[in-house]
């Protein structure tokens, strides 16, 4: 190869169109407006690593964690609230603003009152204590554990691997008054009939027989077998501990294991009218989330029935007890006047005491009706005396409208309180409000029966006068007349008293009987068959997802803080003064390079070695081919390749005819002479020292035809050898035996040797490594080297050219260094190259 270019004597500084700024785009470099993914794209092809390797290991995990759960089991039923749909169909036929509802029953309001009432913490509570889930007993030596999601598996996922052995035992209404023993393993001894003793350290806590509630200082249960009629012998040992129910409780809220819904999922418009409600609960034994299930269902239906019932059995069981009363004084009251009239002689009275008789009857009839009707009215009284009582409305079932209207006022705007405590605080303006309309509701039923408790007591009293003047009447009638009359009305009076109370707790009875609720279990609780977690495949994806994500982070991370260039562009970009010599693609690296391995041409024919023979045109473009040419090869950092190239371009130029001499200055850390296995002494620094002429350290490469003085020993003061004036004198001389001498110098600002060397060479190559070199070390490297006021000119080394520019160099030769770069591509990479090309 043959130029003829003069060389170029202009600063550093000026770029001139026609130099190697010019061949290798100039007009490119400050281009920004394109984006460019390619240095992204390549940042995750060299990172690949990360996302498979946490990606994999995330995997890995997933299914170790998912082996090692236990799976959770789904048990659901239906509660269809028939009353609440009666309710709803009496509550649309009002009239004049009156409603037609006589206490609201069960409904008492609307269904979402009625969910939020199944889901409570009282209820809850009451269902944990009836199924039994907070005690745990198993027989001596037997101790059961949940399965692991591994064992359900080899266990043939089947639900029979949970169900209770035939000498299971169970613990209802369990529930312990001391602290102290809330979790603690107690011992339970049997004796002969099913008799039982609870120790705790020796010490007996607790005697009860099976199937009967044991009730004791310290603890409470009723002990039960699984499978009737399994009574355990005398002698046998079991082990209980007991949870509290609201621990209980507030583990299930925690989690979220008991689930009450309106509806049965057919859609979100059909659950807002349905009178429907799905309970389901969640634990990790199957059968334990049924027995939940179906006692929050139970629990429900005997506290709304019991609510229900409240004022009819208050006033039944009143009314029982006051006929047990007059029941036995009227039996006296005929006992002695049998006894009177036999001695007396005295067997009838006067029409006219008949008379007084019947009428004082009636009036002992009325009194004792507006008894029943003011006890009735202080029952309600009482309750609303109550500060910050809740107001049941089942109390009422008074025959007055303006009553009742009050009553389904008020149980509406408790319903109301309550949905709006479940999203606001006690603060809010809407709970302030509606607390204010029930104070104001509680006011007026206070009023009202206020009111009517005062002409109660006001007609009392009447019926009393009147009753009194009859007996005063009474006092005309002869002695032992009076004392047959007396007998006589007492008897009359109490049978007839007895008759009307005797009617009246039949009207309680039926009314009792008619205010039961009409609420039923539609579908017992029904187990899944499969465990509804952990959802292996959804949790194998999701870890391996949420790996390959933290594997892409870190390589995006490692992007962002990356302190190199990350492509040449924006090394171009932010240094435009300087000339670019070349821009060499990432050569084929070896697994693990050393300094016998780092210096090898590459292939002519790949994409690198068609980058060289650019980078050897434009040198000769910028330097021309006047003898003597003395350049030093300079970089930021150790590792940049500048070693590597002083070699290949050395090599490259004497592969197109030129003489060239390799130095290697590094004499901190001599590695010329390892790469070309030659002798390491004589050379540079036994020159500088006079311990040997230049002729003697010279070495010939025969192989690529070059030849090399190497770094020699290394000295105690290399900048002092290096500035001692002896360089330049050997550089003179050595000037008219080459085209071209090239200078390896250590990295600067590392070390400050090209300071020293840099005023003796014709020309400055700094070197700068894509995804390598840090910005800021080679801002000072260029500060450095500009300031020594000779031509400079910048390698790029590391690029990654296909994925910058989406071409490569070489005219379609590869990267690569074997013959594969040649083989056309096949599959889907023939199909990428062809869309890339359209």
């Amino acid at each position: 190869m043959t130029d003829n270019h003069t060389p170029q004597t202009t600063p550093p500084h000026a770029v001139q169109p026609g130099g190697p700024m010019g061949l290798m785009g100039a007009h490119d470099a400050g281009e920004g407006d394109e984006i460019n993914l390619g240095p992204i794209l390549q940042a995750i092809r060299e990172g690949w690593k990360w996302p498979v390797a946490l990606g994999g290991s995330f995997v890995l995990l997933a299914v170790v964690v998912v082996l090692f759960t236990k799976p959770v089991f789904n048990a659901s039923g239906t509660l269809y609230l028939a009353q609440a749909e009666k309710t709803q169909s009496a509550g649309s036929g009002s009239v004049d603003g009156v409603s037609l509802l006589s206490g609201l029953l069960a409904q008492g309001s609307s269904m979402e009152t009625q969910v939020e009432i199944i889901n409570s913490r009282d209820m809850i509570e009451r269902a944990v204590l009836a199924s039994g889930i907070n005690a745990q007993v198993w027989q001596t030596g037997h101790r059961p554990s949940a399965l692991t999601f591994a064992g359900w598996k080899l266990g043939g996922q089947r639900l029979s691997l949970y169900a209770p052995g035939p000498k299971a035992l169970r613990a209802l209404y369990a529930h312990v008054t001391d602290p102290a023993l809330e979790g603690k393993t107690l011992t339970i001894r049997f004796g002969q009939g099913g008799q039982y003793q609870i120790l705790h350290h020796g010490q007996a806590l607790l005697t009860g027989k099976i199937d009967q509630p044991a009730v004791g200082p310290e603890l409470r249960l009723m002990l039960t077998a699984v499978k009737s009629p399994y009574i355990p012998v005398a002698n046998t040992q079991y082990h209980i501990q007991i949870s509290n129910a609201l621990g209980v409780y507030k583990a299930l809220a925690k989690t979220g294991a008991i689930s009450v819904v309106r509806g049965t999922g057919a859609g979100a418009d059909a659950a807002k009218t349905s009178y429907l409600v799905t309970i389901s609960a969640n634990s990790t034994d199957p059968f334990v989330a049924r027995r939940l299930t179906n006692a929050l269902m139970q629990t429900y239906l005997n506290q709304t029935r019991s609510w229900s019932t409240d004022q009819a059995a208050a006033t039944y069981d009143y009314l029982s007890r006051q006929l047990d009363k007059i029941r036995t004084a009227l039996s006296n009251a005929d006992t002695r006047l049998a006894s009177y009239q036999s001695k007396s002689g005295v067997i009838a009275v006067s029409a006219g005491a008949k008379e007084m008789i019947g009428q004082l009857a009636d009036y002992e009839t009325q009194r004792s009706q507006a008894k029943i009707t003011l006890y009735g009215l202080q029952q309600v009284q009482r309750t609303l005396a109550q500060p910050g009582a809740t107001l049941n409305p089942y109390l009422f079932s008074s025959k007055d409208p303006v009553m009742n209207s009050l009553a389904t006022r008020l149980a509406e705007a408790q319903s109301k309180l309550i949905a709006l405590q479940k999203r606001y605080t006690a603060a809010a303006p809407q709970v302030v409000q509606v607390q204010a309309d029930i104070a104001s509701i509680r006011s007026a039923i206070s009023a009202l029966v206020q009111n009517q408790e005062k002409m109660a007591t006001q007609q009392l009293q009447s019926i009393d006068a009147i009753i009194a003047q009859h007996q005063s009447d009474m006092g005309k009638y002869p002695q032992s007349e009076l004392e047959v009359i007396s007998l006589t009305r007492s008897s009359e009076v109490l049978g007839k008293l007895y008759m009307f109370l005797l009617e009246k707790q039949e009207e309680a009875a039926i009314s009792k009987a008619s205010t039961l609720t009409k609420n039923r279990i539609l579908d017992t609780a029904l187990i899944a068959n499969l465990p509804v977690a952990p959802k292996a495949g959804k949790e194998v994806a999701l870890y391996g997802f949420l790996g390959v994500l933290l594997g892409l982070s870190i390589v995006f991370g490692r992007y962002l803080l990356h302190p190199g260039f990350r492509s040449d562009e924006g090394l171009r970009r932010r240094y435009p003064f300087l000339p670019v010599y070349g821009l060499l693609p990432a050569a084929h690296a070896v697994s693990r390079p050393t300094k016998e391995t780092i210096f090898s041409m590459p292939d002519p024919r790949s994409g690198y070695g068609e980058a060289l023979r650019l980078l050897r045109g434009n040198f000769y473009l910028a330097v021309g081919e006047a003898r003597g040419q003395v350049v030093a090869m300079t970089s930021a950092i150790a590792g940049d390749g500048k070693s590597t190239l002083a070699f290949q371009l050395a090599s490259a130029l004497a592969q197109d005819g030129k003489k060239v001499l390799l130095i290697d200055a590094d004499l901190r850390n001599p590695h010329a002479h390892l790469a070309f296995h030659v002798t390491q002494e004589p050379g540079l620094a036994g020159i500088l020292v006079g311990r040997s002429t230049w002729q003697a350290a010279l070495h010939h490469i025969a192989e690529i035809g070059i030849d090399l003085i190497t770094a020699g020993n290394t000295p105690p003061n290399p900048s002092e050898h290096l500035g001692s004036g002896r360089l330049e004198q050997v550089l003179a001389d050595l000037r008219s035996g080459y085209d071209y001498i090239f200078i390896d110098t250590p990295p600067f600002p590392m070390v400050g040797d090209i300071l020293t060397i840099g005023p003796l060479a014709d020309r400055l190559l700094t070197i700068a490594k894509v995804n390598h070199t840090p910005r800021r070390a080679y801002q000072e490297h260029l500060q450095g080297i500009l300031g020594l006021n000779r031509p400079v000119g910048l390698i790029v080394n590391g690029i990654r050219v296909q994925g910058s520019y989406g071409y490569g160099y070489g005219y379609g030769y590869g990267y690569g260094v074997s013959d594969k770069a040649h083989t056309p591509p096949k599959g889907w990479r023939r199909y990428l190259r062809l869309r890339r090309k359209k």
